[in-house]
C-alpha cells in the first residue's frame, strides 16, 4: 500500500501482493499465500512437508530471532529425509519463491530442519526481510552471514513463478 501512495499521480501498481487470511496448515498458522506456495513445493517434490513452526508466532521461539514473528516463514521437519531429499526439498521451495536453507545443529542450538521465508510476503518481520536480503546476496541468512550452502536456482517470487 505504501508503494501505491508513493506513486499517486505518477504510476499505478498493477500486481499487488496480498498474503491473504491466516490459516492453519498441519497445526501451525501461515497466510494463504504461504500455504499455496508450500502446496506447490510439495507437488514439485512429490511428497508432503511437515511443518514444525509457522508464522505469526511472536516470541514463540527464541532461537528464531524474530523471523517467525510476521508472515511468510516456516520451519519444516527433515525427519526421515536423507541429504539428497533435504536438498531437493530446499530446491523445490526456492523454485516457488522461498528463500530456504537446511539448518543443522552445527549452526546453532536447534535440531535439523529446513527454514523457509516467502520472498515479498508483505507481512514478513524485519528479521525475515533481512534473511531474504542475505539470500539475494548469496548468504545463509544467519547472523554470521556465511555463504549460502543450498542448491542454486533462479531467484524469483511466487508471483513470477506463477506467471511462467
Amino acid at each position: 500500500m505504501s508503494l501505491t501512495r508513493l506513486g499517486a499521480g505518477r504510476f499505478g501498481v498493477t500486481h499487488v501482493i496480498v498474503p491473504g487470511a491466516r490459516v492453519s496448515v498441519g497445526g501451525v498458522v501461515v497466510d494463504t499465500r504461504t500455504r499455496d506456495m508450500l502446496a506447490e513445493a510439495e507437488r514439485l517434490l512429490g511428497r508432503d512437508l511437515v511443518l514444525l513452526q509457522g508464522s505469526y508466532n511472536r516470541g514463540g521461539d527464541p532461537t528464531s530471532a524474530g523471523t517467525h514473528d510476521g508472515g511468510g516463514v516456516v520451519d519444516i521437519s527433515v525427519k526421515g529425509m536423507g541429504s539428497a531429499t533435504r536438498t531437493a526439498a530446499v530446491r523445490a521451495l526456492r523454485r516457488v519463491g522461498f528463500a530456504a536453507w537446511v539448518r543443522s545443529p552445527d549452526q546453532a542450538d536447534w535440531p535439523w530442519h529446513i527454514h523457509a521465508a516467502a520472498i515479498n510476503d508483505t507481512d514478513l518481520s524485519s528479521q525475515a526481510q533481512h534473511q531474504i536480503g542475505d539470500y539475494y546476496l548469496g548468504l545463509n541468512g544467519l547472523s554470521g552471514r556465511g555463504p549460502d550452502d543450498g542448491p542454486k536456482v533462479t531467484i524469483r517470487t511466487w508471483e513470477e513463478y506463477r506467471r511462467r
